[in-house]
Order: structure tokens, then C-alpha cells, then sequence
């Protein structure tokens, strides 16, 4: 979900594995309202997305950090850009459409929407799950708060940088062993998650220093790590406990570092590369776009029909990314270009003389 600095050169395996991920995110929340609606049981090796989605997070933000010249102020205001205004704009879309077609006595209050968009982590009453109004946004609570750790850590040298992370970070997962969390704040802070921007981090510095494996082993670890996901798709459901990062944190570090290895093999594809820029726009349009096709198809009267659920998940997946792709051109880099414009602009001013 997060993206490298515009003047490094795209590495095709991450915007492949970018766009991976988005669809897996989709196919899993496909397969999520074709077991509620239409009596479906699939695979959950979709939700292995998020996984990559921060291991790759992890990887970009200590690749594109090699310069002395980034800031904790500037670090902290490009991934405000890259992140905040599509999220806000979905969230108050969302919430919009909730005032006009829903219940009002069913819309969130005004304190959740305003957490929601700060990042706050709390309880849904709807779900009962740590979420926001925009569900796919509870992982953005992630990345923030890996976000802020790393922006700390731009005040070190380059050369403790990783050290100092990893130990926050470490030091907020192993608490539990000591002090119960309590609260979705400290459950969310505290969680094992956080173990896989960490191992990200640690594959940019193998990355950089060429430490990765050769290619013949990078296929082995790729078999693995895809035979993993399989695996614990067949064996347990998604969750956020403390085994999640066995069941799809490792076999996504596995595919990354694999991924990476075999950049050289690599060619370069358009549609992979479209739906690699596009997938953060995917990964917040895609929910609205599944439940509009549901939607569609029990309002047909055909939800009993043989197969109904496979043509559900492919026409879900189709309407999610026609949709993201959509939300990217129209939405997302208008948004961010303006955001940058205005920045551009403000920075200007600032230097001129008084």
C-alpha cells in the first residue's frame, strides 16, 4: 500500500507483488459474502494480502530513506500525501452514502467517524472487530503507527536505524508477556503484526547490501512460501492473534525476499504495473464494489442458483478492480498531484525573502 519515491526506479516484482496482494485482499472478502449469502466455502489465503502488503511496506520505507536529506517532517508529510486524502475522501463517501440510503438510527457517531479518520483504533459496534468505518482501513492503523516509529528513527544514524525500529517494535510485541493489553489501542500497538514491517525492514537491508538469495533458491523459497499460504488457508481462518504471523507473516517475507531475488528475470507487463499503482485505490473501492454486485445478485433472485457464488467472486473481483483502477485515475492521483502542488508551493513562499 505504500509506494517508492518518485525519483527511484520502480522495482517490478513489488508492483507485481502490489497487485497480488490487492487481488488476494478482494478474493478473500469475495469469498468472505459468498459463504455469508450465497453458502460457499473457499480458501482464506486471501487475507495473506495485508501480510505482504506490510512486508512490503517495511521494505520500501528503508530503501527510499537512504538519503540524509529526508527529514522526520518530510518523511512524515509524503506518507500523509500518499495516504491520508483517498482515505478520507472514501471514508466520507462511505459515510455519506450511510446518511442517505441507510437507517439513520444505524449511522456511526460523529466520535467514531472522527477516529476513524485519525487513525484511532476502537471497537466497531457494528462488528465487534477493532475496525473503522471503512473496514479495510483497520490496517491503516498499522502503517501509521509503523510510520510514526520510522519517522523516530530517522532522528538516528543510518546505521542504528534498524536496530532502534526493530526494538520498539519488538519491545511492544513481546510486551503482552508481561502487561495484559487491554483496549483496541493497546491491542492494535501490541500486536504481532507489527513482526512483519520489522522483517520487511530487514529485507531492505539484505536488498541493499546484495545479500539476496540466487535465483535457484529464490524458487525454492517461492514454492514454499506459496505452499505455506495454501496450506494455512486450508488449516485456519484469518485472524490477529499471535500465530498470524506463522500462518501468513513467513510465507509473505518468503515471497517478497523471493520476488525481489528474481527481479532480474522479470519483464515488464502493463496491466500488472497499472493494478500495482492502483492497488491502494483497490484495496479501499473494493468493499463498496463487492457489496453493490451482492447486491445486484440477490436482488435477481438468482443467489440459489448452482455456481451462483463462483460467478460472484469472479464479477466481484472484475467490479472491484474496474472500480479501483477508476478511483486511482479520477481520485486518487488528482489528489495526491494537488496535495504536492500545494506543497510545492507553500515551500516556495517560504523561502522567498520577507
Amino acid at each position: 500500500m505504500s509506494k517508492a519515491r518518485s525519483f527511484m526506479p520502480k522495482i517490478l516484482s513489488i508492483q507485481y507483488l502490489r497487485a497480488a496482494a490487492a487481488l488476494m485482499v478482494v478474493y478473500f472478502h469475495a469469498d468472505g459474502m459468498a459463504q455469508e449469502y450465497f453458502s460457499f466455502r473457499g480458501l482464506s489465503f486471501g487475507a495473506a494480502g495485508v501480510d505482504i502488503f506490510f512486508v512490503i511496506s517495511g521494505f520500501i520505507m528503508w530503501i527510499t530513506t537512504a538519503s540524509d536529506r529526508i527529514t522526520p517532517a518530510s518523511f512524515a508529510v509524503n506518507r500523509i500525501i500518499r495516504i491520508v486524502p483517498l482515505y478520507w475522501v472514501m471514508t466520507l463517501l462511505l459515510y455519506g452514502g450511510w446518511l442517505i440510503f441507510r437507517d439513520p438510527a444505524t449511522l456511526p457517531s460523529l466520535w467514531n467517524l472522527l477516529r476513524s479518520l485519525l487513525f484511532i483504533p476502537f471497537v466497531s459496534p457494528r462488528t465487534g472487530e477493532i475496525q473503522p468505518l471503512l473496514i479495510a482501513g483497520w490496517t491503516l492503523n498499522f502503517e501509521m503507527f509503523f510510520y510514526a516509529v520510522f519517522a523516530c528513527g530517522l532522528l538516528i544514524a543510518r546505521r542504528h536505524r534498524a536496530l532502534f525500529v526493530c526494538t520498539i517494535l519488538g519491545a511492544l510485541v513481546a510486551s503482552p508477556l508481561v502487561i495484559t493489553p487491554s483496549g483496541p489501542v493497546a491491542l492494535t500497538y501490541t500486536s504481532p503484526l507489527l513482526i512483519e514491517f520489522m522483517v520487511g525492514c530487514l529485507l531492505g537491508i539484505m536488498y541493499e547490501r546484495r545479500a539476496l538469495p540466487r535465483p535457484a533458491v529464490a524458487m525454492f523459497l517461492l514454492v514454499i512460501g506459496c505452499g505455506l499460504l495454501l496450506t494455512s488457508g486450508m488449516l485456519s481462518a484469518a485472524n490477529i492473534t499471535a500465530v498470524r504471523f506463522w500462518h501468513w507473516g513467513l510465507p509473505a517475507f518468503l515471497i517478497v525476499t523471493a520476488a525481489l531475488a528474481l527481479e532480474s528475470k522479470l519483464k515488464q507487463w502493463r496491466l500488472p504495473m497499472l493494478l500495482g499503482d492502483a492497488s491502494y485505490s483497490i484495496y479501499l473501492a473494493h468493499g463498496v464494489a463487492l457489496s453493490a454486485v451482492k447486491s445486484a445478485v440477490l436482488l435477481s433472485g438468482t443467489g440459489a442458483l448452482p455456481h451462483v457464488s463462483s460467478g460472484f467472486i469472479l464479477a466481484g473481483g472484475a467490479a472491484s478492480v474496474v472500480a479501483g483502477v477508476a478511483v486511482y485515475f479520477l481520485i486518487e492521483r488528482p489528489l495526491v498531484a494537488a496535495c504536492k502542488s500545494s506543497l510545492g508551493k507553500r515551500r516556495r513562499q517560504l523561502a522567498q525573502p520577507a
